[in-house]
């Protein structure tokens, strides 16, 4: 029964041998993370897989990052859709364009769950282990500054592909002890049971979940690996104005107009109207710490969010205004970021020439992925208007 059940599910998978063609790349400018493998990657029967979840826990917890790879599926609502998987590969040929791949995606971090096609074929399981020792090696020489974390394959519900899958598996945290600090076991195989498994291969979408979460777990546990949201930043207190750092729009700066926050080009020869417009006093906090932009020419005004909108109002008072009304400096690599103080992990960003506050994640349009870490950086200058 066992061998029909094997044959069965070969067949499946080589019926899934290929490589996504992705309909476009990604990029924010976060930290760099490649998820590499198989289908359980590629999240074959849930597109976009464990990503869905993985990014939404990484975002949630202030962390900016940028799925890479030249896979692209998922669900509208996940905001990257890169990766690096492959249904129906086995180790060998992951092994063959891995540094290429790498070569090209430059990943700050390495996710690699591999060997379950090799399980399944029944591909010279006796060298199994040997081959991913080989290519966690091929990544390290291809990525050495990278973390890579390399986890024992998920449970199979045909108890043969078991005994195979946890045979494997017991190799791997010895191999990974021996290749360096930079690469990391992920017990993957204790995290689900075959109940989370939607065809006794893949997850489920709540068994992608768990591993969203055990990886999750496992990058909180490696310090960098899936960057951070910058550390805290004291901003210079009197008049200022905030100077947009993305490529190509540095000339602009933040200013009200009509009680709505914008971005426009400022240069000397602007009006003086403008120039107050594009001028702030930072104070200290008015919820009680980090600091508040007031208004140059609209003294009481203060830049705030509402609705995710970012715009200038009177203080009321309220301990909502306050709130609102609150930003926190973090360190960027071309500023500063400005993240509010009730809602930590948004930050002010410019889009389409307006101030929103974007949640990297969110669900929407100005939480879009596309240019979010250098549109949430900015310059803090000198006055226009002093």
């Amino acid at each position: 029964m066992w061998q029909r059940c094997t044959a069965i599910l070969t067949a499946f998978f080589l019926l899934c041998l290929g490589t996504a063609v992705p309909a476009s790349a990604e990029g924010n400018g976060g930290t760099r993370i490649l998820p590499l493998g198989d289908s359980i990657t590629d999240g074959f029967n849930v597109p976009g897989g464990y990503r869905i979840n993985l990014w939404r826990s990484l975002a949630g917890a202030g962390h900016l990052v940028d799925f890479v790879g030249t896979g692209f599926n998922g669900p509208a609502d996940l905001p990257d859709h890169d990766h690096e998987g492959h249904s129906g590969w086995r180790i060998d040929q992951i092994d063959a364009i891995a540094t290429g791949v790498l070569r090209d995606t430059a990943p700050r971090t390495v996710l690699l769950h591999i060997g379950t096609n090799d399980i399944v074929q029944n591909y010279n399981l006796p060298g199994a282990p040997a081959r991913l020792s080989a290519l966690v090696d091929r990544i390290r020489a291809a990525a050495p500054n990278a973390d890579v974390f390399v986890a024992s394959v998920v449970p199979l519900s045909d108890p043969v592909l078991e005994a195979r899958a946890n045979a494997y598996n017991a190799t791997i945290p010895d191999m990974v002890r021996s290749k360096g600090s930079r690469v990391h076991f992920v017990d993957m195989h204790a995290a689900l049971t075959t109940a989370d498994l939607a065809d006794g291969v893949h997850p489920s979408r709540a068994g992608y979940d768990k591993m969203a979460a055990r990886w999750a777990s496992a990058l909180a546990a490696v310090p960098g690996s899936a960057g951070d949201d910058g550390a805290p930043v004291a901003l210079p207190s009197g008049l200022r104005s905030l100077r947009v750092t993305t490529p190509g729009f540095t000339d602009r700066y933040a200013r009200h107009q009509n009680a709505l926050g914008y971005t426009e080009h400022v240069d000397a020869g602007s009006s003086a109207l403008l120039k107050a417009d594009a001028t702030w006093r930072i104070v200290p906090g008015l919820a009680g710490g980090c600091h508040s932009l007031e208004s140059r020419n609209f003294p009481g005004y203060y830049l705030r969010h509402q609705a995710s909108r970012v715009k200038i109002s009177a203080n009321d008072g309220s301990a909502l205004f306050r709130a609102d009304a609150t930003w926190c400096g973090r360190s960027a690599p071309t500023g500063v970021r400005l993240s509010a103080w009730n809602f930590p992990g948004s930050y002010l960003r410019h889009v389409n020439s307006e101030l929103w506050l974007a949640t990297p994640g969110g669900s929407g349009p100005q939480d879009t992925a596309a240019s979010l870490v250098p549109d949430i950086a900015w310059s803090v200058d000198g006055p226009w208007a002093p």
